[in-house]
């Protein structure tokens, strides 16, 4: 989307692998404990840096590899693999000296070239988060082996979270080069530069990660081995959770959040929303590229009823930006952006629904095509269900199918549905990460592409103006509103299940769960 950015192709051509040398030693084990957690099934573990886009991977990548900033123990951002930086007086220049004691985990040095390789791979691979660096910066290089120097194009006080994000962390060229497409998908084809590195990969099973010796913090760090277990039914994960073989998990079956509350499930603020999602891409129906037709289905879903049946402190979706971020006057962006649709009369929603697709051509849903509606579990599964049910009861509509699929994340990258669940977790505490989501020609996010919408977005990113910032955002909504690739259900809380019976220090932060800095108690 910049200018002045090389190509991965040119990179490779230039390059020529490295040999592997061996995986340093591991921290001594018996100084150290062993925790098992879990956060999603082997479908969502992906660490590739550069395409990665699921919880489960993004969290585990925090573990792996190191940024120039990361998160501390309270969950701020702060320097990582950096040892300091200087920004320019107009703020466009930010310069970081590299640590001198950060190496990868096969002992080689990590330099300046192989922050830019990851930024420019990051670009090149076309991933969800492909534009998150190259959307504020203009350029980036090293002028030497330990100094980074990014340009920006216009003032950003949220750098320091994007660089804290696994998306911009350091790639070694070689290992990209040599493994391509089945780079970092086992032990050997990926090395690490942060405090662990993974021994073991039991596909299906178990990721195990062991801390390393010559990680440059290694000696304040309690967690030794992490076996980081892979499990896809919610059910499982609760049972495993309460027979102590697991002392985290992300997921929990909604109909057990009462008798769990007070047992080890916790809330904390979402930063999230709960859609349904469109394939607006070649592969998706064509009766859903019909703006009217997302516009019926939208109009029609009853949101407060699925908020009593989920009951988990949710909050009604009508913006796509969730609620808590205020202006300098103390005004909550949610109140500020017009809303999406009527949020007091549900009726006269589902009235306009019934007019707007008999204008399509399927009047009290006849001829309407068969759909299939995809989620990735059993309680997205519930909620999807209900939502499919207002479309018979209100709309005629009952072709359409709901199916829990287990390569969820790879039938979505690759367009193999009609409508899927979409949620967003912001990765960092700022309204742009919300609207990044949908930036971008070939976004996989319902292969969504609008110009206004990307250049709204650019605008709205590069300016230190709060009040046109605003107006920028709202115009989003306004666009999205009108273009429905998504349309929002809900804004919920995160919810977790945590041991904190036994241990104390986890972190979280924005979806995101870093075990780190976890003690026993």
């Amino acid at each position: 989307m910049k200018k002045s950015k090389k190509m991965l192709a040119a990179l490779l051509a230039l390059g020529t692998a490295a040999a592997s040398l061996p995986m340093s030693a591991m921290a001594e084990e018996s100084e150290k404990i062993t925790i098992s957690v879990t956060g999603g099934s082997e479908d969502s573990m992906q660490l590739n840096t550069a395409t990665g886009s699921y919880l489960n991977g993004l969290s585990a990548c925090r573990h792996l590899f190191e940024g120039l900033y990361k998160l501390d123990a309270n969950g701020d951002v702060v320097l990582g693999q950096a040892a300091s930086v200087e920004t320019s007086e107009d703020g466009l220049t930010w310069t970081f000296t590299l640590r001198d004691d950060i190496t990868w985990s096969d002992g080689e040095p990590v330099t300046a070239d192989d922050f830019i390789f990851g930024f420019e791979n990051l670009e090149a691979q076309g991933g969800d988060y492909s534009s998150l660096l190259s959307d504020v910066a203009s350029s980036y290089e090293a002028p030497d082996e330990s100094t980074v120097v990014i340009t920006l194009d216009a003032p950003c006080s949220f750098l320091p979270s994007v660089l804290a994000f696994p998306s911009t962390y350091p790639v070694r060229a070689d290992y990209v080069e040599e493994y391509g497409d089945a780079y970092a998908t086992d032990p050997e084809a990926a090395v690490y530069n942060g405090p662990y590195a993974i021994t073991s990969w039991d596909h299906e099973a178990q990721v195990v990660m062991e801390l390393r010796e010559d990680y440059y913090d290694a000696d304040s760090i309690s967690v030794g081995t992490i076996n980081w277990m892979l499990m896809s039914e919610e059910s499982t994960a609760l049972a495993s959770f309460e027979s102590g073989d697991i002392m985290y998990s992300d997921m929990c079956p909604d109909e057990e959040a009462a008798r769990m509350e007070g047992n080890g499930l916790f809330y904390t603020a979402g930063n999230n929303n709960y859609c349904v999602m469109f394939n607006l891409g070649e592969n998706g129906n064509d009766v859903l590229k019909d703006a009217n037709v997302r516009k019926a289905l939208s109009l029609a879903i009853d949101r407060e009823r699925i908020i009593s049946i989920r009951d988990l402190n949710d909050e009604l979706g009508y913006t796509l930006a969730c609620s808590g971020y205020t202006n300098d006057e103390g005004v909550d962006f949610t109140d500020y952006a017009d809303p999406w649709y009527d949020t007091a009369d549900y009726e006269a929603n589902c009235e306009l629904a019934k007019e707007l697709l008999a204008e399509a051509g399927y009047a009290d849903g006849e001829g309407f095509p068969a759909l299939t509606y995809i989620v990735n579990n059993d309680s997205r599964k519930e909620i999807a269900e209900s939502v499919v049910n207002d479309w018979k009861e209100v709309l005629g509509i009952d072709t359409i199918t709901v199916e829990k699929t287990e390569d969820f994340s790879a039938a979505r990258r690759e367009g193999n549905y009609d409508l899927a669940y979409f949620g967003w977790y912001m990765d960092y505490t700022d309204l742009s990460n919300m609207y990044s989501c949908l930036v971008g020609t070939e976004n996989a996010n319902s292969f969504y592409s609008s110009e206004e919408y990307t250049a709204t977005y650019n605008a709205a990113i590069s300016t230190a103006d709060q009040a046109e910032q605003w107006e920028y955002y709202k115009e989003l909504e306004a666009i999205l509103a009108e273009d429905l690739p998504v349309t929002v259900i809900l804004h919920s809380m995160s919810s977790y299940l945590f041991d904190d019976t036994n241990y104390e220090g986890l972190v979280y932060s924005c979806g995101n769960f870093v075990f780190t800095y976890v003690t026993a108690l």
